[in-house]
């Protein structure tokens, strides 16, 4: 009887591991297909089909990629459905608040709305079958691609139809200098910030699995090369902090003097690639000059304090349930239209001020505590995870940016991956 036991329990335990294996090879290609979509949608959007419906229809597809990747996606459900569920019903009763203009606005805003949770708290509860080792090549042919775009794109007049958007007219191309703001494959530069997001934390990811100075300095490198070719000043700020956090982990595992050692020959042959090449100093002269604009504009005070200001001190009439889910939606806006409340509030642009206006602050303070709920549940350093909180909830737009939100849940992922399976001191079942 002991025999046939073992017997049994050896075969059950082989099979929970092909099911397993299974999951994961499934799990893997639903996220290839993630990025190759995300990626690549805007590319045919904006060179080949040149708008219309096909075009329409494929960013809905990405509008819709969260709840496409969590109905597909293999692993279990358990853990966070309540969780889910309550949010969903709130988002719900918030669609049908009678100020909004229509019911079609209500259901685009619960399909924005509820699209980080169903991704990021899948990663929470099936967090054992995701294989970010796999997607390790894949994401390097990613960065590949664009970088060589980026510079082609930079380089071209900015007029050119490389540099095209999805939907806009020529007149609508953002500057950096005398240079397109580039944008890569995607339909406009949003898209682009979204990607290097993405890229900094998958630095940050490869230096706590790779562990190799040399490999995290030139991704840094070609982080901050990307950012100053973007034009996105908050782009710049991000990679330095997460290269940062990325370089910290390091001094807890590689060699002091190692880490000086490249440090300083990666500097070196910075200020050296700087001065021989023109292309490199007129990029930074050209963001420069976006760091002056901000400068005259006073944009800085209003895209940092005057964000928080915006929550603090609404000025609509309707701050505790807000004027409709969904009713600042470009898209349904320019569908639908948009409703009286929305129109008598006036300007809004940023996304915490747009969260209050849809659902008011319960919606907004509901947002924090999941955001918090799901940042500690990732194995990162506590003050990364303050600074990651404070940066989603009033400037990274994962509502009504849809890459955003694909870049940031899945980089986070592959930060936490990283971090649970090639860190000892921070190792947890």
């Amino acid at each position: 009887m002991g025999a046939d036991f073992s017997i049994t329990t050896t075969s059950d335990g082989a099979e929970e591991s092909a099911v397993l294996e299974r999951q994961r090879q499934r799990l893997t290609r639903l996220l290839a297909f993630v990025l190759l979509y995300t990626v690549f949608a805007g590319a045919v959007r904006k060179w080949v089909l040149l708008g219309g419906p096909v075009s329409n229809a494929l960013l809905l597809g990405q509008l819709l990629m969260p709840w496409l990747f969590y109905l597909a996606a293999p692993g279990r459900r358990r853990r966070y459905l309540p969780l889910l569920l309550v949010s969903g019903g709130l988002l719900v009763v918030m669609a049908l608040n009678p100020l909004n203009h229509t019911l079609y606005h209500g259901l685009f805003g619960i399909l924005l709305h509820m699209g980080w949770w169903l991704m990021g708290f899948h990663y929470l509860e099936n967090r054992h079958l995701y294989c970010w080792d796999r997607l390790y090549r894949l994401v390097w042919v990613l960065l590949v691609v664009e970088m060589g775009l980026s510079i082609a794109q930079y380089n071209l007049p900015r007029m050119h139809f490389i540099n095209r958007y999805a939907t806009e007219g020529p007149v609508s191309i953002a500057f950096v200098g005398e240079a397109a703001r580039v944008t890569g494959t995607f339909s406009f530069v949003s898209g682009y910030a979204a990607w290097l997001l993405f890229l900094n934390l998958w630095t940050w990811s490869v230096a706590v699995w790779k562990r190799r100075v040399w490999l995290l300095t030139a991704l840094a490198g070609v982080g901050v090369v990307a950012s100053l070719l973007s034009g996105g000043r908050l782009s710049l700020v991000i990679t330095l902090i997460l290269t940062a956090f990325a370089y910290g982990h390091l001094l807890r595992r590689v060699a002091f003097h190692r880490l000086l050692v490249v440090l300083l020959l990666g500097l070196t042959g910075s200020i050296w690639a700087f001065q021989r090449s023109p292309f490199l100093q007129q990029s930074w002269v050209n963001f420069a000059s976006r760091i002056q604009d901000g400068f005259r504009d006073e944009e800085y005070g209003r895209r940092t304090f005057g964000v928080l200001d915006e929550v603090l001190n609404f000025k609509g009439d309707h701050a505790l349930l807000g004027a409709g889910l969904g009713g600042t939606y470009q898209g349904a806006r320019a569908i639908w239209g948009e409703s009286y409340y929305m129109l008598k509030y006036g300007g809004y642009e940023e996304e915490p001020e747009r969260i209050v206006l849809e659902g008011g602050y319960v919606l907004f303070l509901w947002r924090l505590a999941l955001l918090w709920l799901f940042l500690r549940g990732l194995q990162i350093p506590g003050f990364a995870r303050i600074l990651i909180f404070i940066f989603i909830t009033f400037f990274a737009p994962v509502v009504f940016n849809t890459y955003n939100l694909v870049f940031l849940a899945l980089g986070l992922s592959a930060v936490d991956w990283s971090y649970r399976h090639f860190d000892p001191l921070k190792q947890r079942p």
